[in-house]
């Protein structure tokens, strides 16, 4: 039995174009996340820790 690698060769290339394009998504969001919450932590004088933990025990 012979196996045709063309497809699996295609498939794979698919999945990292995928997963590239998810990975630089996310860290957009992350980006326009921590610029957003940065504004608003400097307004606040807060450091680091004291804003996050706030934001971690709201939800």
């Amino acid at each position: 039995m012979l196996f045709d690698l063309s497809g699996v060769t295609a498939l794979s290339i698919v999945i990292v174009v995928i997963a590239a394009a998810a990975s630089l998504t996310a860290l957009a969001s992350i980006a326009v996340s921590l610029t957003r919450h940065h504004r608003v932590r400097l307004a606040r004088h807060q450091s680091i820790p004291a804003y996050y933990r706030r934001l971690t025990l709201a939800h």
